[in-house]
């Protein structure tokens, strides 16, 4: 396994991926927090089923994490 962060990636499109998958992750907290759905996520190894709440989608968008 290369140790270079993804962003450094030769390939554009690799380099970009990351920034796409945050990307998503915010679009499908919105539309679960829209239609009051759990989101299923992977957890250290473990999947875990969560709802989304208005404060974890806030501190995303001002750079807390």
């Amino acid at each position: 396994m290369n140790p270079k962060p993804i962003e450094q990636a030769r390939n554009p499109l690799l380099a970009a991926a990351l920034p796409a998958l945050r990307r998503a992750r915010q679009r499908a907290e919105a539309i679960a927090l829209a239609n009051n759905t759990a989101l299923v996520t992977v957890v250290d190894g473990e999947i875990v089923r969560g709802r989304p709440n208005r404060s974890t989608k806030s501190e995303r968008e001002h750079g807390a994490q």
